[in-house]
This record gives structure tokens, C-alpha cells and sequence, in this order.
């Protein structure tokens, strides 16, 4: 059995060296939210104790499914990574996928800076003409499938998208043979399929997405991006179904069952098993949400 841990929309705060100049633009608007709003919603110090409790449910592997950030600063991703080191799983054990803060301002996208910070986390055995995504990582009977839905919309839009030309390569990566061969988990920040509307947040490709999955197949989809967990499922070939889950925000300080959570998936031969675990604001502590056989 493997176990994987999922964190996702952890949304680390740090304005640490940062100058006037990185606030111009687009930062600035969500800089401003950030220090109105979102720093409350999104509390640093339920990571610490997320942190404090992942250790003990020794996971095989921890996949982090995006928006590490709040305005895309080098100074929140260092702050990110400070946490991943923290939990002291090796570079081989912990995967980054970037969300939509993470690609929030175009010039950040355009010189690969999430992809420079977090190179040891997105190292793959396969990827498809040198591409950066996706890339599949192979751990054991598992295959990590990761992709990139951020989008630098350039307006307060929060929605993502694929591409055709990614596309084109996620299929070529579901069908190899060595990925076919294992249980396969496609990482992905916005959830290719709508469980809040408004198309200014949703995947807008999500229809050739969910194409694509019914031709390949996979057996598990984990996407965050909508700070609520979800349980869905997609058709697959042949009449089978996809579990689709989505993991609520790591840092999200509200009501029990939005608060600060994550999954483990226990992916088995017989079957994959999801356990929530939350944090209780009384004890400060993690305990188990939930649990569904997929």
C-alpha cells in the first residue's frame, strides 16, 4: 500500500525583502485584499500545526496541489519551502504542482520562477519534448501525472486552463506504458469539473479534459483551488469511473468543515481510501474528518 498525503491552497504570507516596486500592478490590488482579508481567513499558524502533525501519519509521499502563495513573491514560496524542509521528507518524496496565485503576474510566468524555486520538487522520469509540463513522477506501483493550470489572466479573474499543446502531452503520458502500468494520480490545481459556479474561477478547457480522461483512464484526479473538499468522479473508458477529489485549504481558519485540512490516500490493489484529517480549534490539534473508500 501507498500512502499519499495531499496539502493544497496552503497560501503562504511573507513580505519579507520585498520592495515598493514588486507591489505595482496587479500585486497591488491582491496585496491590499491580502492585508484586509485573506490574512485572516488564512491563518500561518495552522500550517505550523499541520506540520506538526503530518509527520506522525507516516505518509510515502506528500503532493502539494498548488497556490503556495498569495501574489507570486519570492518571499511567500521561500516561506513555502522553509515548511516543506520542515517536514523533513526528501526532495523524492514531496511533489509541487503550481495553482493560479502561483502564476499571478506575467512576468513571474514568463521567467519560470515557481519552476526555478521548486525545481527539487518537480524532478520526473518522463516528460514529453523537454516540456516542463506535466511530468510524471514514478514512486513505486504510483505514477504522479502533475500538469499547470495557472494562468496569468491579467485581471481578477482566479479561472485556469491547460492548453491544447498540454494536452497533446498528458495524453502521451497517460498511455506510456510504464505509466499505465502503475496507479495513476493526476495532480491538478483547478478541478476539471464544476463544483462552485462562475466561470472566472473555473477550468475553462475542462470539457477536453474530461475527454481526454475518458479515453486514457486514470484512477484518482486530486485537484485543490476551491478550499472545500469534494468527492466527484468522471467517466473513464469502457464504462469505468474516475474518482475526482479535491482537498479544502491547509491555512483556511473557519468553521470545522472548512478548516485547515488534508487528505491521505491509501492507494491499494483492491481499492484507493481517503482520510481527511482537520484541525479541531479546541485542542489545536489534527483528528480524522472523514474517510471513504474511492
Amino acid at each position: 500500500m501507498f500512502r499519499l498525503a495531499q496539502v493544497s491552497d496552503p497560501h503562504f504570507q511573507s513580505f519579507r525583502n520585498v520592495k515598493l516596486r514588486d507591489l505595482l500592478g496587479k500585486r497591488a490590488l491582491g496585496g491590499l485584499n491580502l492585508l484586509l482579508m485573506r490574512r485572516r481567513k488564512h491563518n500561518m499558524a495552522l500550517l505550523h500545526a499541520l506540520l506538526e502533525d503530518l509527520p506522525s501519519r507516516s505518509v510515502d509521499h506528500l503532493a502539494l496541489t498548488g497556490d503556495l502563495c498569495n501574489i507570486a513573491l519570492e518571499s511567500e514560496w521561500a516561506a513555502a519551502l522553509r515548511w516543506i524542509e520542515a517536514t523533513q521528507l526528501p526532495a523524492d518524496r514531496v511533489t509541487v504542482i503550481p495553482g493560479n496565485h502561483d502564476a499571478y503576474v506575467h512576468k513571474v510566468v514568463a521567467d519560470g520562477v515557481f519552476e526555478r524555486m521548486f525545481a527539487p520538487f518537480q524532478t520526473a522520469e518522463l516528460r514529453v519534448d523537454n516540456a516542463v509540463y506535466p511530468f510524471v513522477r514514478l514512486r513505486g506501483e504510483v505514477a504522479l501525472v502533475c500538469t499547470s493550470t495557472g494562468v496569468p489572466t491579467g485581471d481578477a479573474g482566479a479561472w485556469g486552463r491547460v492548453g491544447e499543446s498540454q494536452l497533446a502531452r498528458l495524453e502521451s503520458l497517460l498511455t506510456a506504458p510504464e505509466v499505465r502500468s502503475r496507479r495513476r494520480v493526476v495532480l491538478i490545481h483547478h478541478p476539471p469539473l464544476v463544483n462552485r459556479h462562475g466561470e472566472e474561477r473555473n477550468l475553462r478547457d475542462r470539457v477536453a479534459v474530461q475527454a481526454l480522461l475518458a479515453r486514457t483512464g486514470a484512477d484518482l484526479v486530486l485537484h485543490g483551488h476551491d478550499h472545500r473538499d469534494f468527492f466527484n468522479d468522471l467517466p473513464g473508458p469502457g464504462g469505468t469511473r474516475i474518482p475526482v477529489v479535491g482537498a479544502g485549504s491547509a491555512s483556511y481558519d473557519g468553521p470545522p468543515d472548512r478548516r485547515s485540512r488534508y487528505h491521505i490516500f491509501e492507494i491499494a490493489d483492491a481499492a484507493i481510501t481517503v482520510i481527511t484529517y482537520a484541525h479541531d480549534a479546541a485542542s489545536n490539534k489534527f483528528s480524522e474528518f472523514g474517510r471513504k473508500v474511492l
